[in-house]
């Protein structure tokens, strides 16, 4: 199953020239595929390569997948910086292309840009990948 906020290994299944198509295994059914923009198209990829991709979601709210691999994955925590500010939240810069939203209701504090904030990555309900301030539910307390 391709999981929204995690690295994977996926596999090339079909080659477009806008992207590759990728699945969990080299026949995976068209519903069960994820686009990899020709952008991060590794060069020399081909039909039944392995690739290291993180799936999260594009603006149109399709999963989308990327070679980048960001400074936070699901269930983490991470000190982020504030990019910029608006009416439905701040957004934080997790090096990917989208910056992730930080809504207002999950803030402890006022955020200002540029401002570093401890953060944690969760799904909201709408099935989105965003963050929250209220990182001690995903503190662990297990030393290595």
């Amino acid at each position: 199953m391709i999981e929204l906020g995690k690295m994977q290994k996926l596999y090339v299944v079909k080659k477009e020239n806008f992207g590759v198509y990728l699945g969990e295994s080299e026949e995976a059914e068209r519903e069960s595929r994820v686009l990899l923009p020709a952008k991060q198209v590794p060069e020399g990829c081909e039909a039944g390569d392995a690739l290291r991709v993180f799936i999260y979601r594009d603006s149109q709210d399709r999963l989308i997948a990327t070679t980048r691999e960001p400074k936070i994955l699901l269930h983490g925590v991470a000190v982020l910086k504030c990019s910029q500010v608006n009416r439905i939240g701040a957004f934080l810069d997790w090096g990917l292309e989208k910056d992730l939203l930080l809504p207002y209701h999950e803030q402890t504090r006022q955020v200002k840009s540029g401002e570093d904030v401890l953060a944690a990555l969760y799904v909201d309900k709408s099935g989105r990948l965003a963050a929250t301030m209220k990182v001690y539910p995903y503190l662990r307390m297990d030393p290595p």
